[in-house]
């Protein structure tokens, strides 16, 4: 985020919008269908197209991969977000403004939003 709110494409004041988002940095491929053990599945398959640099558990019933994408040409980025939705995932995180859980942070029921998997190599 560059800002803590902006301006909705209506106008209004937000602190989700579009124009307080700057560039995108990791490309998050969040699933709401399968086990855990299924959404691993397809998260370690996607990592074979994509460094995968974080996943977590969302406190509920999903994983979500964090895949870093700095320097990554648009339309290669949308070709990988395609391909993951065609494999379960929620189109919704292709937008830059969308909300996704943050690693070790709590949802609302104080359930804990643990980190399953870092790598720390990718992020050169």
């Amino acid at each position: 985020m560059t800002a803590r709110s902006g301006r909705t494409q209506d106008g209004k004041e937000s602190a989700h919008t579009l124009e307080n988002t700057d560039a995108r940095r990791f490309l998050v491929v969040e699933q709401d269908c399968g086990t855990i053990d299924e959404q691993s599945a397809v998260l370690l398959h996607l990592a074979e197209r994509a460094p995968l640099a974080l996943a977590l558990h969302s406190g509920s019933k999903s994983i979500h991969g964090w895949f870093h994408c700095v320097g990554q040409l648009e339309k290669k980025l949308r070709e990988f977000m395609r391909y993951a939705v065609s494999l379960g995932g929620d189109s919704a995180t292709w937008t830059r403004s969308q909300f996704v859980r943050m690693p070790d942070g709590t949802r609302d029921s104080c359930e804990r939003q643990t980190v399953y998997f870092f790598n720390p190599g990718v992020l050169k």
